[in-house]
């Protein structure tokens, strides 16, 4: 059939609009996190246990509540598929977000100073579990790159270490699917029991939430199992925060060594087919987390006062606003959205195909980052 002019330009321009518009929605997703996060809160505040116990505190914070929702709903669920989208929204955008926005609470210089003692610890622990997971994996007669994977997501950051080790190492989609699936699983078991080895060993707010940021793998876990602590979860959760992201921050030199030493193993150059930016391995809210706390520490998120007059719609009167507090609840309520997403991104079905020894390198690495952590934590 024959177009005329004018049609075939309405067709093109058609055809270009539907080309851009979403082929599935992020919305779903984003509405069953916000649920989610609410039911978290919610719980939380239930006056009975395991809630609320009999001294007043919460021993189930609302972060890990929120998580612990996702993984319930995604592992009764047939499939998350339809909210993929928005899960993903929420994990990868509104997660950082949130911790830049933690950052509002925190004096700048203690942060850095923090920072400065951690760096030398975690920097240490991060090569010993690197080389001792490579040597086990030799021993469980693992496939080197599966050993190095799971070495660099549970020695720093968790399946972000991973995805960027990955193509140095030409390691495979199932090599690194069933990687971050263990990483993940394990950092969930990780998440539970150190609030419980936490409290049973009576560790306080600071020693616990360095413990967490040293000893746990992904982010998200971290930040959950912080805020669980059960005397003083904001100071934890802060304190986990911080040592976490000491770790985040190693990660270009860690991939770059690992990438280079295995290149010189293979006797080959690095091959890939995309080139690695290592400015990006260091994530931009690592900057602005410091930039927050920066701007906290200097007053420009102070207390402010309102006199509001008789014309206000709700009625005369003196408002009080602590900005940094605003922005900190902010951030705290935005990473209970994002755990809500992380839990409902953990399908434990997954792990089913690829075979018991990378689990068993995986918890054997864990256990031993667990235990250094506390070492560390305690000097």
């Amino acid at each position: 059939m024959n177009l005329s002019g004018k049609e075939r330009s309405f067709e093109a321009q058609f055809r270009k609009k539907l080309s851009i518009w979403p082929k599935e929605s992020p919305w779903p997703g984003i509405g069953v996190c916000v649920i989610l996060s609410w039911a978290a809160i919610y719980l939380n505040t239930l006056p009975f246990p395991p809630f609320t116990l009999s001294s007043g505190q919460h021993p189930l914070s609302a972060v890990l509540l929120a998580l612990l929702l996702g993984l319930l709903l995604c592992n009764a669920m047939p499939s998350t598929a339809k909210l993929k989208p928005g899960i993903d929204t929420v994990v990868q955008k509104w997660l950082p977000v949130g911790i830049v926005l933690l950052g509002a609470r925190l004096d700048f210089y203690d942060l850095i100073r923090v920072a400065v003692q951690v760096l030398i610890g975690a920097t240490i622990l991060i090569a010993i579990i690197v080389v001792f997971t490579h040597l086990i994996s030799r021993w469980l007669n693992i496939e080197k790159k599966m050993g190095l994977l799971i070495g660099v997501g549970t020695g720093v950051c968790g399946s972000s270490a991973i995805v960027a080790l990955a193509p140095l190492i030409k390691a495979n989609n199932e090599e690194i699917t069933y990687s971050v699936g263990v990483i993940n699983l394990l950092g969930v078991v990780a998440m539970l029991l150190f609030p419980v080895v936490g409290s049973l060993a009576m560790l306080d707010a600071e020693v616990y939430g360095i413990w967490c940021g040293l000893g746990i793998h992904a982010t998200p876990q971290v930040i959950a199992a912080g805020f669980a602590h059960a005397g003083d979860g904001q100071t934890a959760g802060e304190m986990a925060t911080i040592v976490k992201l000491v770790r985040i921050s190693l990660l270009g030199p860690v991939v770059f060594v690992l990438g280079a030493w295995f290149a010189y193993t293979q006797r080959q150059t690095i091959y890939i087919d995309e080139p690695v930016r290592y400015s990006r391995l260091v994530p931009g809210f690592v900057v602005l987390f410091l930039a927050m706390a920066l701007l906290r520490t200097l007053g420009f998120l102070p207390e402010v006062t309102l006199h509001l007059s008789e014309q206000f719609v709700f009625g005369a009167g003196d408002r009080h606003i602590d900005l940094a507090g605003l922005l900190s609840q902010s951030g705290k309520w935005i990473i209970i959205c994002a755990m809500a997403g992380v839990g409902l991104s953990t399908a434990f079905a997954a792990m089913k195909a690829g075979g018991i020894k990378p689990v068993i390198l995986g918890v054997l690495s864990a256990i031993t980052l667990a235990l250094l952590g506390l070492g560390v934590a305690q000097l």
